[in-house]
């Protein structure tokens, strides 16, 4: 991304301001299914200079996932109000003339996304029972929110509780077929097992989808001050979030912290405490197989990606090394059951 396409595109987007430069332009390292660009810009506006950092979240070659851009744009603005600490957004672009891709503009908040780095270093040691809770606190505040009042449906409604277990079963099911480059016995046990298990969901919220340590934005002062990267979003089961934050491959410390913060059996007094939700300890099994069962189909897709040649992305290389572990937390999460 350079200098010379972002300042050309925002004089296009603030005709009114003057003596606009960009600086700082880098991208920030992670993003499976969208890069991600921070920068910074300054302008003159009546007379006073004003610099902002700004995020570019832009469409890759290829990626672990296909999602939609503008679901996720729509969706930060809609949480705008609601008390869920979101970016702010500015402006979305569909084609590829400015930047090559399609991409979104939204507000660079405080904070760093490193999970290891607040589940470990001691630069975090006082805040991170706080960043816990905050987890836990906010998790709960989106479970909880109107999604009809602020016009979700295009998130997708489920057709009623009982619909919720087997739609997601079916996503995740099509996804490995059509992309596993050979056979998955392992991924086809736990398709036959979560079909035997459904649960029915005791409300229908909105879901992130990949809420756990590392995609939120922190601070050694205020905790968490955004949650980021809700290209998955949908409509759905609130315990599928809270067993997400609970799985193995999210416990950074080293230990059974969920997340790398905080007790399994205290997260979920917490968000109880602030959801006014029951945790139901079977469905979160149910979903945390699931869970696995998606996390190693989004690394069979980056397989094939590489594979095919859409992209040169040593992380998509690497994704295929990681699905023996997922597989063998299958195993032992669907043991005896």
């Amino acid at each position: 991304m350079q200098e010379e396409q972002l300042v050309k595109y925002l004089r296009h987007r603030m005709p009114h301001v003057s003596d606009l430069r960009v600086s700082n332009i880098s991208r920030i390292p992670g993003g499976a299914s969208r890069e991600t660009w921070s920068f910074n810009a300054t302008w003159k506006e009546d007379g006073k200079e004003t610099t902002q950092g700004f995020i570019v979240r832009r469409d890759p070659p290829a990626s672990l996932l296909e999602t939609e851009r503008d679901l996720e744009f729509r969706l930060y603005s809609a949480l705008q109000k609601t008390g869920v600490p979101v970016p702010p957004v500015y402006w979305l672009e569909t084609g590829g003339e400015w930047l090559e891709r399609p991409f979104f503009v939204m507000g660079r908040l405080p904070g760093q996304t490193d999970a290891r780095t607040i589940a470990t270093s001691p630069d975090y040691e006082k805040i991170r029972p706080e960043v816990a809770r905050q987890k836990a606190e906010i998790l709960a505040r989106i479970h909880t929110i109107d999604w009809e009042a602020l016009e979700l449906q295009f998130l997708g409604v489920p057709p009623s509780p009982e619909a919720v277990a087997g739609i997601e079963i079916e996503r995740w099911e099509t996804t490995m077929r059509q992309d596993a480059l050979d056979p998955q016995p392992v991924l086809e046990m736990a398709i036959s097992w979560l079909k035997r298990h459904k649960p029915v969901a005791q409300r229908i919220s909105v879901i992130h989808a990949d809420y756990r340590t590392g995609n939120f934005l922190y601070d050694a002062d205020r905790g968490i001050t955004g949650i980021l990267d809700w290209e998955m979003a949908h409509l759905g089961d609130p315990m599928e979030d809270v067993a997400w934050v609970c799985m193995r491959a999210w416990r950074w410390a080293g230990d059974q912290r969920v997340g790398g913060l905080i007790d399994r059996e205290e997260f979920y007094r917490l968000y109880e405490q602030y959801s006014g939700l029951k945790v139901d300890r079977d469905a979160v099994k149910f979903y945390e197989v699931l869970g696995n069962l998606k996390l190693a189909t989004i690394f069979l897709t980056g397989a094939r990606v590489y594979c095919e040649g859409k992209t040169r992305d040593v992380l998509m290389a690497l994704t295929a090394h990681i699905g023996p572990s997922i597989e063998v937390e299958i195993l032992d999460l669907i043991e005896g059951g």
